[in-house]
């Protein structure tokens, strides 16, 4: 018990480590908007994350033993990909009474007051709708299958460049 009577939460250390059977650690790392921090997301079943002991709604407060107090989630995301094979992760679960996000629930897109949006433009769209049910396999699956543009490779006539470079 705490001073103030309510049961502690301690700090715990997930060693995540990969297996042949299962591609990556099986978790999704996100940050929530006002909250300091990163948290762990989706957790696969069977995943080298949860039997590590990984929660949803998990933050992190070390990875292989280095604070990441004022990191970006890039930065985070680099410390866990620092070693090829396990990530050590010391972790601490939300506090009872604190609100945990719902990442199953779509964000909705800001739009602009009406005064301030262009005269021109469509009435606003119903935003897209996000599949956070989706697994970390499955969307790195989803992410390779996508089909990647890559427009110096379009076919060009010698025109179209003429008029692209008198444009410069």
């Amino acid at each position: 018990m705490s001073a103030n009577g309510s049961a502690a939460i301690e700090p715990r250390l997930c060693h995540v480590r990969k297996t042949p059977d299962f591609d990556g650690y099986g978790f999704n790392l996100h940050a929530e908007k006002g909250k300091p921090g990163q948290y762990i997301g989706k957790v696969d079943d069977g995943s080298p994350a949860e039997t590590a002991g990984l929660k949803r709604g998990d933050r992190i407060l070390e990875v292989n033993g280095h604070s990441i107090a004022g990191e970006t989630h890039k930065q985070v995301v680099a410390r866990i990909k620092e070693r090829s094979d396990d990530a050590e992760l010391l972790v601490i679960a939300p506090a009872p009474g604190d609100q945990m996000p719902d990442l199953d629930v779509p964000v909705p897109e800001k739009t602009p007051p009406p005064s301030e949006a262009p005269r021109d433009s469509p009435s606003p769209t119903e935003p897209p709708k996000l599949n956070l049910q989706m697994t970390a396999a499955e969307m790195r699956a989803h992410l390779a299958a996508k089909k990647k543009f890559d427009p110096k490779k379009v076919p060009m006539d010698l025109r179209s460049k003429f008029d692209i470079v008198k444009k410069l």
